[in-house]
């Protein structure tokens, strides 16, 4: 009877321990990468280290869906998979079967026109890798930019394009550099800009770039000023980059330009809109003299 009691704690326990040990890492995941980030942001080759069953399960074969931009629709649009990508998860299969070594696939299809989207994996050795997709993250990322087009000047959006394919080749300094000089260009741009209205820095060429951003704090996204000190590795010399730091900070990098493009664009379109508005307003007035009528 003793033995049977022992058994039953150690039943206890071990079950305690288990879902111990799966709140842990349900709240690892919080800091981990999502499968949409995973599938449409990091660039191939780069590697994760993880043992996370919770994870690596929810990749290798729970349902998938995330918004992306479709190439091929040229919209934004829900990415579904269609069924369980499998992974061996029956009964008859250990539960640790998720970190066994192999190759996986998650493949989505956009409810608008059911275009297809593949992104490759592999699990090997606690380390978790994107080795290939399709269509390119070039062409996923490159798309939707397309309408900052009118804000940069031919050279640097190709240069924007370039440096996004170069990252999804696991291509690190090349494509910093590429995100440097644009950075730097629109730091530029919306300095010359002040100083046409009067309002420029004294020695602003002189600054860091942290020290740029803060002096531009007025004319620049306010999350990008409030993370100012982040982009200090602007500032430092090529030579002194190496691929890890310039793979690192491509993604932080990017979206800081395209939250200044974003911006612009707006301010640029209410621009736009102020004139149309001004106008009509303008023809309303000349018609109203015309025709003598008094507004009531």
């Amino acid at each position: 009877m003793t033995e049977i009691f022992d058994e039953i704690e150690k039943s206890k326990k071990k079950a305690a321990e288990a879902a111990a040990r799966h709140e842990i890492e349900i709240r690892e995941i919080e800091q981990m990468p999502s499968i949409a980030s995973l599938c449409l942001s990091t660039p191939l080759y780069d590697s994760l280290a993880t043992e996370n069953q919770v994870y690596l399960k929810m990749l290798r074969s729970e349902s998938v869906q995330f918004d992306a931009y479709c190439v091929e629709c040229g919209s934004a649009s829900i990415f579904k998979d269609r069924q369980s990508r499998g992974g061996g998860s029956g009964s008859s299969e250990p539960s640790d079967w998720m970190l066994r070594a192999g190759q996986f696939n998650i493949i989505v299809y956009c409810q608008r026109a059911d275009h297809k989207y593949t992104f490759c994996f592999e699990y090997k050795k606690g380390r978790l890798a994107k080795f290939g997709q399709m269509p390119s993250l070039e062409d996923i990322s490159g798309s939707d930019i397309k309408k900052y087009a009118p804000l940069l000047r031919e050279r640097y959006f190709g240069e924007l394009k370039r440096a996004t394919g170069l990252a999804s080749h696991g291509i690190g300094i090349g494509s910093f550099v590429y995100l440097r000089r644009i950075f730097e260009k629109l730091i530029h741009d919306h300095h010359t800009e002040m100083v046409k209205s009067g309002n420029g820095v004294d020695g602003f060429d002189a600054l860091r770039m942290d020290e740029k951003i803060g002096a531009l704090k007025d004319v620049l996204p306010p999350a990008l000023v409030r993370n100012k000190a982040t982009y200090s590795i602007l500032s430092t010399g090529i030579h002194a980059l190496d691929e890890n730091t310039c793979r690192k900070y491509f993604p932080v990098v990017r979206a800081a330009i395209i939250e200044i493009l974003e911006q612009d664009l707006r301010v640029r379109e209410e621009a736009k809109a102020a004139a149309v508005l001004e106008a009509e307003i303008a023809k309303l007035a000349v018609e109203i003299k015309t025709t003598g009528c008094t507004p009531a």
